[in-house]
């Protein structure tokens, strides 16, 4: 079996396309695989086009979406911790909202879907939501760090690109077709902040 982790085809087997989410129409709960999207630039339509792309390639595919990563290499996680080094005090966003998710977590699912073939479209993150100030709080409180969390507005922070303020995606199609469970969000740091 091939996998493919980019836009590049492959020849034969299961397709696997991990992605964060493009922006999806907003709506008063978490959004399911089957809810419209409507990518608000070029990084969403792009990403929108890549699932189209492995849609028509082939049948038997993986869309995995995704949001808030975090694992090995340079993540919000490892940024937060080292501005705590060197930092009494942090300002991070309070209106954004989503489901931190651990890199582990994903690649159990990976393991778990890869020998089957219930193929499609699957929201893959951890269980639970937070804002980015939350989840900056139970960082600092499981590292032991004393740096305070000022929660700001997004227009407070004044980032060059809009992030969507609600991104909380519902394992809709996992919970209906396998018997997978993601982690809660809480546990899944608590482990990761453990292994560090």
């Amino acid at each position: 079996m091939e996998i493919c982790i980019s836009f590049a085809p492959v020849s034969f087997a299961a397709i696997l396309k991990l992605r964060a989410p493009t922006a999806l129409i907003r709506k008063a709960r978490s959004y399911k695989e089957t809810d419209p999207v409507g990518p608000q630039g070029a990084y969403g339509r792009t990403k929108l086009a890549g699932e189209e792309f492995v849609k028509e390639f082939s049948d038997r595919h993986f869309i995995l979406r995704t949001a808030w990563l975090y694992g090995d290499g340079k993540n919000f996680v490892k940024t937060m911790l080292r501005l705590s080094e060197t930092n009494d005090k942090v300002r991070v966003v309070r209106d954004q909202v989503g489901s931190p998710t651990s890199a582990k977590e994903l690649a159990k699912l990976i393991a778990y879907l890869l020998p089957t073939e219930n193929y499609g479209l699957f929201h893959a993150t951890c269980e639970g939501d937070c804002s980015w100030a939350q989840f900056t709080e139970e960082i600092f409180r499981l590292a032991g760090k004393k740096t305070v969390v000022e929660a700001i507005t997004s227009e407070e922070y004044g980032a060059a690109v809009k992030r969507p303020a609600y991104s909380i995606l519902e394992n809709y199609m996992l919970k209906m077709t396998t018997d997978f469970m993601f982690a809660d969000w809480h546990d899944a740091i608590a482990e990761f902040l453990g292994k560090q």
